[in-house]
């Protein structure tokens, strides 16, 4: 999966022979904080509006102030990862990508970022979520997906985190099935010590039955 699946539909772009005053406007009309400023399809870098409102003549082109050439941009190929990490790092709400070439091709937003976190993660797909704590000697990732397969499912997405304090190692899961009694007590014969668990399904259905109750009501 890569960063230039995940493109924003609109032109967060403007050509630095523009006006400060145009960028200003672009920016209250696109409801943004930065643009992505261009010489052709060029990747200059960004503005925002503190840096816009900073300079002392708006009908000056954007080629006249100090633009923020930080490497705040990506290629196509790159993982939503990395994505992830630069807004992060650099608290920018929108990442520049650009083809092998080097030549600007769009933007991905945090929005178009969480998506692809979304897609990669499965978060979109039902079934239920386990956490598991288990010895740091004690972690086999093959017997965990054995014990699952053996109950007919299918990890969807896993992720571990260190405890330093307990010397445990936290597993978390996704599998494909939503009913997972028997996966528990699988885990449970095996000494795992269950955590947490999630059930999407359920989880939606509750809310699906809360609103239809309002509806019921308001009906009344």
């Amino acid at each position: 999966m890569l960063i230039g699946q995940f493109l924003s539909n609109a032109d967060f772009s403007i050509q630095n022979a523009d006006s400060i005053q145009q960028a200003l406007e672009k920016l209250q009309d696109m409801l943004c904080k930065e643009l992505v400023v261009l010489n052709g399809d060029e990747y200059i870098g960004l503005v925002n509006e503190t840096l816009l409102l900073d300079a002392e003549d708006e009908d000056a082109p954007l080629s006249s102030i100090k633009i923020n050439t930080a490497p705040i941009q990506l290629k196509f190929n790159q993982h939503p990862y990395d994505a992830l990490v630069m807004i992060t790092v650099y608290n920018s709400t929108i990442i520049p990508v650009l083809d092998q070439d080097n030549k600007y091709i769009g933007v991905s937003t945090q929005l178009d970022i969480l998506k692809a976190i979304s897609s990669i993660q499965s978060q979109n797909e039902s079934g239920a979520i386990i956490v598991l704590a288990i010895g740091l000697h004690d972690f086999s990732l093959s017997q965990i997906a054995h014990l699952v397969e053996s109950d007919n499912c299918r990890i969807l997405n896993c992720a571990t985190k260190i405890n330093l304090e307990s010397d445990n190692i936290e597993v978390t899961i996704k599998v494909d099935k939503s009913n997972i009694n028997a996966l528990l007590n699988s885990f449970l014969r095996h000494n795992y010590l269950i955590l947490e668990t999630h059930n999407t399904i359920a989880a939606f259905d509750d809310t699906a039955d809360r609103y239809q109750q309002l509806m019921n009501y308001i009906n009344i």
